[in-house]
């Protein structure tokens, strides 16, 4: 569930508006001294709740990502494997499939990504074992060939038919090739899970580790409790406060549900995880000297994998890994 992902695939009228959204997204961020590797990776005040703020965040939640799909490539497929990076953005995804070993082309329609993406690479020293890395502005249906596996990051949830996607993908998959995905179900997350987001960061408030230090003494009372956790809801649905623009026009315009629906009618599932409950959108916000604040990050990411785990918090996303008959 990278919130980095921007959409590819159909020529719809709304596809240079999704372009130009990502394009404006990485602008700022690389102006702001972001760095889109999870190797190289530096603390950047910009982000202001997100986990690239602080490269020890990002570990935390991306980088656990990255070893689960990592996972399923090295389960369910073989060393060396070609691959399809759909919608990669500024492609920290890609880099570290490469570092994997595997011959990696990375596509997106946000040319500015794109050209992120080479500058990190152009940059990135290369460890022995690497396999192969090459990017291009494409969408999905302008691609063609074939590759051992296609992995979406973030990306399906961006089109209202995530059928034509997939099969799409499934035509550039060689028999038996993967596919591999992280994708959000904002859906499945409940107002009991906004509520324990919200006694978290008013109780890193209380203490002065949380980024808006007012939070703890505004939430007295029954009502002013609901209005929070209804906000939060919608933070967590959106991925964005009040004050920030949309992702880009056509985020969410499809849920986890369908996206699932529509892998397991396609293809043979092989495995599903449950993405974390809530640390992306909290572990940025923390504050304080390193010494404090990385402890905590590791204690708050546990307890949320925790809480998926044993069923008491909702995820708000999924990790698949799915092979075509």
């Amino acid at each position: 569930m990278s919130s980095e992902q921007p959409a590819t695939g159909s020529a719809t009228p709304s596809l240079a508006e999704e372009a130009a959204a990502f394009d404006q997204r990485i602008t700022e961020r690389q102006q702001a001294g972001f760095i889109p590797d999870l190797r190289r990776a530096v603390k950047c005040d910009y982000f202001y709740k997100s986990f690239w703020r602080d490269p020890h965040f990002a570990r935390l939640y991306l980088g656990r990502n990255v070893e689960i799909l990592l996972g399923f490539l090295r389960t369910h497929g073989r060393p060396g494997m070609t691959l399809l990076d759909v919608g990669c953005g500024p492609g920290y995804y890609s880099l570290e499939f490469a570092r994997a070993g595997y011959h990696v082309t990375g596509i997106d329609i946000a040319a500015k990504a794109i050209a992120s993406a080479q500058s990190t690479l152009d940059s990135s020293p290369k460890d022995p074992g690497f396999g192969s890395l090459n990017y291009a502005v494409s969408s999905l249906d302008e691609m063609t060939g074939t590759y051992d596996a296609v992995v979406f990051t973030g990306v399906i949830h961006h089109f209202s038919d995530p059928d034509q996607v997939l099969a799409k993908a499934s035509s550039l998959l060689k028999p038996g090739g993967l596919l591999i995905c992280l994708e959000p179900c904002h859906e499945r997350w409940r107002r009991q899970d906004a509520a324990v987001v919200g006694l978290i960061r008013s109780l890193l408030s209380a203490t002065g580790h949380w980024y808006e230090p007012e939070l703890a003494g505004s939430l007295r009372g029954r009502q002013a409790w609901n209005a929070y956790t209804d906000e939060l809801v919608i933070e967590y649905l959106t991925e964005r406060d009040r004050h920030e623009r949309g992702q880009s026009p056509n985020d969410n315009a499809s849920t986890g549900e369908q996206i699932l629906a529509s892998l397991r009618r396609q293809f043979t599932e092989l495995e599903y995880r449950d993405g974390v409950s809530f640390i992306y959108r909290l572990l940025g916000g923390l504050r304080g000297p390193d010494h404090v604040v990385h402890p905590l990050a590791d204690l708050i990411a546990e307890f949320d994998r925790y809480g998926v785990a044993e069923g008491f918090l909702q995820p708000n996303a999924f990790l698949w890994a799915g092979r075509r008959p």
